[in-house]
Formats: C-alpha cells, structure tokens, sequence
C-alpha cells in the first residue's frame, strides 16, 4: 500500500505516517461555481475530488457527497455522509467516482469496502464530521486522478481569506444535483459572527470549524449535495463541508470541517490496516 502526498513511493507504515505529516506540515505556512453561484471545473484542475455515489442499500447509484483523494487507497469526506437514523451506512452502499467532471458518466468506479467516521462524530452536533473512504482497489494515477495535499497542524486562514469551494452539488435550494463539477470562489467569515447567527438555530460553531460564504449576500457558495467536498487554497485541502442552512443562504454561512484540526487523525485513519 502507498500513501504518497509527495509522489514518492514509502514500504513502512511508519514511514508512510511520517512522510504524510510532514508533508502536511510544510503545507502549513502557506496558510495566511453545483455549487451555487459558481461554474463548470475540469477535473484536471482538481484531480483530487471524487464525486460519491450512493445506492442507499438497493437500487441506481447517484451521486449524493463528494471527497477529496489523499491516497490512492485513501478518500477524505464527511462523517455525515454515512449515517442514517443513527447508524452507520454498509461501505458496499458507496461508490467513487473519480477521474470525470461528471458524476455520471466517464472516469472510473472504485467500490468501498471501509468507511471509518472520526470516533468522536456526533450526528445531532455535527461536531468532528470527518470520514475517510478506502477503496476495494488502490487508485491508479493519472492525468484525472491524482492526490491533494492537507493542512497541517499549524495551518491557519485569515478571516475574509478567499477560498475554493468544489462539488457536484445543488445550484439553488429547491434545484438537483449539478451532473458536472463546479467551483466558486467564497470567502472564510469570521468565526465570532458565524457562531453569533448560528445560535440563534441553537447550532454550535466550535473551532474545529471553518464558516464560509458569502456574508449578507448569498448568490454563491456551497449547497445540499456539496457535503464532503473539499474546501481549497492553492491545491491544499483546509476544509469539508459538513452542513448548510440553503442554498447559498446570505445569514448563515456554511459550515466546514477545519482540515488542519484533524490532520493527524486523517493520516492513522488513511494508513490503517
């Protein structure tokens, strides 16, 4: 198995875990649009993300969240995903789709045969909404297909900060899923005002999150249908959108896990046996 964020090949497990920490670490100080609002992506300019597909236990698979590849047998989304009524989804519900700007058609399929949810993920609360998906078979690299760097520990984004949000989701509130990958950019709100709005839902904005949109304006950002997908600055994966009032809503911007909160917790769970 390789876990390689550096295009390097490692054998020891140890080795792997060290070699994707630092790796992180040095992206740490770079840190100072269907998706609504935004417009049609290449997949080559975001070779990382995987549109994931859900047949719900029987039936069709559509697509339904989207990840970011951070190995070729690891795919980081969220916890959220893959719950239901409180229990956890068969890792054989799930499949990736990565390779193609549409979520339908083109690419290549990657069953999933593990999904392992941050231990800490609260379904009510949202908190800790991370999962990583790992493959049936190791993703081959290519021109579509290739790995994103994460934020390391030290991480940090400033408030106003422009960021790229990427998915396969909504383009309005009561609209469908977008069938090709779409980017907008928005922007990180600041994290006293976004939990200020937010309590007035009697939702709690911890530190572990990112809030991100379009302050008092709406028209763009992330939407249903986004969950999972990355938030990205310069390549680097920061955010996974984890929750969002509408689509984009100007009051309540959406809610993001904070990558560089959880970065250890990402690689174990990538490089487990």
């Amino acid at each position: 198995m390789y876990i390689n964020f550096k295009y390097q090949k490692l054998s020891d497990s140890k080795m792997l875990f060290r070699s994707i920490l630092l790796a992180a670490l040095l992206v740490a100080v770079r840190g100072e649009q269907r998706i609504a609002g935004g417009v049609v992506a290449d997949i080559t300019k975001y070779p990382f993300a995987a549109a994931l597909l859900t047949n719900g236990g029987s039936g069709d698979f559509v697509q339904e969240c989207g990840g970011s590849i951070i190995s070729n047998t690891a795919i980081l989304s969220a916890a959220s995903c893959f719950h239901s009524n409180g229990e956890l989804h068969n890792a054989l519900w799930w499949r990736a789709r990565v390779g193609s700007s549409s979520s339908i058609a083109s690419g290549f399929i990657h069953l999933i045969n593990r999904i392992t949810v941050n231990p800490n993920f609260n379904q009510i609360t949202n908190v800790h909404d991370l999962a990583v998906l790992r493959p049936s078979v190791a993703l081959a690299w290519r021109d579509g297909v290739q790995p994103a760097p994460i934020a390391g520990m030290a991480y940090t984004l400033s408030n106003q900060q422009s960021v790229q949000a990427i998915g396969w989701g909504r383009t309005w509130v009561a609209g469908s899923n977008s069938p090709l990958l779409r980017e907008v950019d928005i922007f990180v709100v600041d994290q006293t005002i976004c939990a200020e709005r937010y309590s007035d839902l009697d939702f709690a904005v911890t530190e572990d999150m990112v809030c991100a949109g379009f302050l008092d304006v709406g028209v763009r950002g992330q939407c249903q249908g986004d969950k999972g997908s990355p938030l990205v600055v310069d390549g680097v994966v920061v955010g996974v959108k984890s929750r969002s009032e509408s689509c984009p809503d100007p009051t309540y911007p959406a809610i993001n896990m904070k990558v560089a909160s959880y970065t250890r917790w990402i690689v174990s769970a990538a490089i487990a046996d």
